[in-house]
């Protein structure tokens, strides 16, 4: 049960790090032209995700100190030779991966801040 938890929420961790490294991309390329509230939206989400960022291995760096020596931490770069990208055996998310989930939950909580959001409407 616990193992199926944990793979739902590294699964939705997953699609917001995919959506994260297109809003990435699009940035880094240029190929959109943005206006002044979407450079404001971005540089926002840039801003708070950051700050979430160095919370979290802030708080992975002190659990370190209190945790066994052997206790490997959540986050920290993969690859295919380290037991991959996100994977349950150990428990592992990759840490640019886990930074573009990051940015794009950040992207989405700031175009609600900004009232961009789709609402529906009721009659």
């Amino acid at each position: 049960m616990l193992s199926l938890v944990l793979s739902i929420v590294l699964l939705g961790l997953l699609i917001y790090s995919i959506v994260g490294l297109i809003l990435l991309l699009r940035i880094v390329t240029g190929v959109y032209r943005y206006d002044h509230f979407e450079k404001k939206k971005i540089t926002d989400a840039l801003v708070m995700s950051m700050l979430v960022i160095l919370i979290i291995n802030l708080g992975q760096l002190l659990l370190s100190f209190k945790l066994p020596v052997d206790f490997p931490g959540f986050i920290y770069p993969g690859g295919y030779y380290n037991g991959g990208l996100i994977t349950n055996d150990p428990l592992h998310f990759d840490s640019f991966l886990f930074d573009c989930s990051i940015f794009g939950i950040c992207y989405g909580i700031t175009g609600v801040r900004f009232g961009q959001a789709k609402s529906k409407k009721t009659f």
